[in-house]
């Protein structure tokens, strides 16, 4: 998932593909225990938010979203979306 279901994801000049990856209080209590900073680092995860912060949009970058199929989480990445908050 985090690698967009290939082996270390790379661009057309050999870099890899660096992320951000979104996530709700759930998906927190999941990650958190399984994933060290430097284990997302591998993976292309630069920044990891939670789904509900304010953040400012990085819209260069691909986002991968890791949360509950709640109305609340839906309503919200439908928002970022529309904002442009990243480049998913």
């Amino acid at each position: 998932m985090l690698n967009f279901n290939v082996p270390h994801v790379k661009n057309n000049t050999g870099e890899p593909v660096w992320k951000v990856l979104i996530f709700d209080r759930f998906g927190q209590d999941i990650i958190s225990p399984l994933l060290s900073v430097k284990e997302l680092r591998d993976m292309g995860i630069t920044l990891h938010l939670l789904l509900h912060s304010d953040r400012d949009p990085i819209p260069d970058v691909p986002a991968v979203y890791f949360v509950m199929p709640t109305e609340e989480n839906i309503d919200r990445m439908c928002q970022e979306s529309v904002v442009g908050v990243t480049a998913s």
